[in-house]
């Protein structure tokens, strides 16, 4: 790389920490001048203390680790069956028509309400939270899955079959290739649907996560131990999601019409 890719790339960095460094300058402002209660609103550097705290008592290792491997798990059935069901629904119009109002019928569903029924049937935290998040992540995926593989050209689906493509094949040759931008742009949606209701699910149902963390220090008035709780998770998940956008963007460099994200 050279000097000016790296000044480039450094001064990139640089403009897009500004604003987190003006609104932490400002809310610790805010908090030095007492126009807050301090009590409900800790400073910056109060909830800094509190993160190094947590760290210190293994407090956050323990919890992240359950909230993540809740959130990639479910992301990760939701995909295995998600995927390959809204490929189904675009090739097939009998799947099509058995599945679409099913999916249309509970696509704003809150998966949340789902919670105390699946305690019963599943007991608290574990595999509840995973199903949740698995019902989450399911219908982006099927959704946009089905719109990438309905959507691709026909022209494209006579070229294989006139090259000699057997008709059981276009869907691995053809389709599911032509429909990778959309499927990973549903990836990139069910990720963040995963960190959300993964969290509230811990909150209702679960004796661990960072979800349940934030829960019992909000329940007890430790608003600095909340707040330390909640920037670990949105670095978390800013930074799951743009590894999944380094990733599509590397997986999709070949195709000239891709959109990388910014």
């Amino acid at each position: 790389m050279t000097r000016r890719a790296v000044g480039q790339s450094a001064l990139q960095l640089s403009y897009r920490t500004i604003p987190f460094v003006l609104f932490f300058g400002v809310w610790q402002g805010i908090s030095a001048a007492h126009l807050v209660n301090a009590d409900f609103l800790p400073s910056p550097v109060a909830i800094g203390a509190a993160l190094i705290k947590l760290f210190q008592a293994n407090e956050i290792f323990t919890n992240l680790g359950t909230t993540v491997l809740t959130c990639f798990a479910g992301l990760g059935l939701g995909a295995a069956i998600g995927i390959p069901l809204g490929a189904a629904m675009a090739i097939s119009p009998r799947i099509n028509g058995f599945f679409d109002p099913l999916i249309k019928a509970t696509y704003s569903l809150p998966k949340t309400a789902l919670v105390p029924l699946l305690m019963l049937w599943f007991g608290i935290g574990g595999i509840t939270n995973i199903i949740v998040v698995v019902l989450a992540a399911l219908l982006p995926l099927v959704v946009y899955t089905y719109h990438g593989v309905h959507n691709v050209p026909r022209v494209q689906v006579w070229s294989a079959l006139a090259m000699g493509t057997p008709r059981r094949r276009l869907i691995w040759r053809i389709l599911l290739p032509a429909a990778q931008q959309e499927i990973m742009t549903g990836l990139r949606i069910a990720l963040g649907f995963s960190f959300v209701i993964g969290i509230s699910a811990e909150m209702i149902a679960s004796n661990r996560g960072i979800g349940k963390l934030m829960f019992i220090y909000g329940e007890n008035g430790s608003y600095d131990y909340m707040f330390a709780a909640t920037i670990t998770l949105l670095v978390v998940a800013f930074a799951a999601d743009r590894g999944l956008v380094h990733l599509s963007n590397y997986y999709l460099r070949w195709q000239d019409t891709a959109q990388h994200h910014e």
